[in-house]
């Protein structure tokens, strides 16, 4: 620890005198003289560096930062060069340093396939910094791993031609809600398709979807619906409990008979509305017992609907609903795990979250409705309601809904969704920018230390990916990656 201690220190804001002291599941970097936290470290099972987390205070940072001082990107390289001689065993080159957030930097170095000289991604370190060089937080890439060779069966303008032949390209909608640029201006847009990322060497489509081990699920279209029951009698609202106004002006039910602390009432259900959403609960106790079955999907799906319909009205309208044939409930996934494909049994830790948590009851398995907002058939991204039934209750345990604002709703309806030029058009200008790059790609999420080899998208002559191309004007914006420097 000692030797540890005396590595971390340049790291640390000040050059302090610290000591390390063990918690029960960490290990904290401490000022010998105040005794003020600086962070945290990890190590493996063996004692082995892994990272370090700088102990934040994000309100007092926000309070401090100036952005109208340049970022110290000299401070930042040099301090995670330092750290690659100082933490890192192995041979490792500087790949990129990029702005991802208002003062958030990220430095990254990785290792080199030794016969392709392609990067490898999640190997050597990765560093995150504030703007004035302060670390925030390191860690250190994983090892032992295994680079597959496959046959390049394809050229990387096969992958191009591949790409363009799928339907990489695809008529959409860009509403743009609070905070964003052009708040509520609607605009009909051609955009790729995010869930495709590149072309494999042998010719099919890399997709995150097959990467994650499943496929896209089916929409379907809602009927018309009359719900027969009230928002709160859905929610289960007793005559025992009492209504008062909650925060941001909720509407909540507190049970008089039950404190969680003397300072503070505990809301049992809450309901809020307002202009750009809605967002309900029900945390009314649930007890379980052998004698308990679960309700049907389709009981569950049509009181899901139901309580959509009460809180936006006409959903056969406005929604559709993703299929509900592969979800299941939270407590068929707790099953789940516990066996391994081949049958070995698996031990489920849970861990003593001590006295402070005997106050809260059991919550009761639910199984979550996910319903897309559509416009003239087109996905609205970003707009989407989800609503958690209680497999055995039927209560409404949770809904979140993200509303469109009076504006929004009056930019769609003037907006056309016919566009100006065709889709081989845009496909043009897409493709005159677009390239295919062989790179180092993780085989699969069930194997991450396996890497293959695969072509992936990207556009070198603006740096940024073209995010969307404006279906009318034919105005192209690009995505900001946010890179200060990257490897030559």
């Amino acid at each position: 620890m000692e030797d540890l201690k005396k590595k971390l220190q340049p790291f640390i804001p000040g050059n302090p005198e610290i000591e390390m002291v063990d918690e029960e599941y960490s290990c904290q970097i401490v000022n010998i003289l105040t005794k003020e936290v600086y962070g945290t470290i990890e190590l493996s099972e063996d004692g082995k560096f892994e990272g370090y987390h700088a102990e934040i205070d994000y309100e007092e940072e926000e309070s401090v930062v100036d952005i109208s001082v340049p970022a110290q990107v000299k401070e930042m390289l040099r301090l995670a060069q330092l750290f690659v001689e100082t933490f890192v065993d192995r041979e490792v080159h500087f790949s990129v340093l990029c702005e991802f957030a208002e003062n958030n930097y990220m430095i990254s170095y990785e290792e080199r396939d030794p016969k392709l000289g392609l990067f490898i991604p999640n190997t050597g370190c990765s560093l995150y910094f504030t703007r004035d060089a302060a670390l925030r937080s390191a860690s250190i890439g994983q090892t032992d791993i295994v680079l597959e060779y496959p046959s390049l069966q394809i050229t990387k303008d096969e992958a191009k031609e591949i790409l363009q032949a799928s339907g990489y390209l695809q008529l959409s909608i860009n509403l743009p809600g609070h905070g964003e640029d052009r708040f509520g201006e609607a605009e009909l847009i051609y955009r790729a398709k995010d869930e495709i990322v590149g072309v494999t060497v042998d010719g099919k489509l890399d997709s995150i979807l097959e990467f994650m081990g499943t496929k896209e699920p089916p929409v379907h279209d809602l009927t018309e619906v009359h719900p027969s029951e009230t928002m709160e009698e859905m929610l289960n609202v007793q005559n025992h409990l009492v209504r008062k106004a909650g925060e941001d002006q909720s509407v909540i039910w507190v049970d008089p008979a039950v404190s969680i602390n003397e300072e503070e009432e505990e809301a049992v259900i809450s309901i809020y509305n307002g202009e750009t959403g809605h967002f309900s609960y029900s945390n009314l106790p649930f007890e379980q017992n052998e004698e308990l079955s679960e309700l049907s999907r389709e009981n569950m799906q049509e009181r899901a609907v139901e309580y959509l319909e009460l809180v936006v009205g006409n959903v056969h309208e406005k929604y559709v609903l993703e299929d509900p044939d592969d979800f299941s409930s939270e407590q068929d996934f707790l099953k789940n795990i516990e066996e391994t494909s081949d049958g070995e049994e698996i031990e489920v830790v849970v861990h003593d979250q001590g006295e402070e948590w005997e106050d809260y009851p059991e919550a009761e398995p639910t199984v979550m409705f996910r319903f897309y907002r559509v416009h003239q058939e087109m996905r609205l991204l970003g707009y989407d309601a989800h609503v958690h039934i209680g497999v055995y209750s039927g209560i409404i345990r949770e809904c979140s809904i993200t509303f469109l604002t009076n504006k929004q709703i009056e930019s769609l309806k003037q907006l056309s969704t016919v566009p100006s030029f065709s889709m081989k058009v845009a496909e043009q200008r897409f493709f005159n920018e677009l390239e295919m790059t062989l790179v180092r790609a993780v085989k699969s999420l069930d194997d991450p230390k396996t890497y293959t080899l695969s072509y992936l998208v990207e556009f070198p002559e603006t740096g940024g990916h073209i995010e969307k191309m404006n279906a009318h004007t034919g105005v192209v914006s690009y995505v900001d990656t946010g890179i200060i420097k990257e490897s030559e």
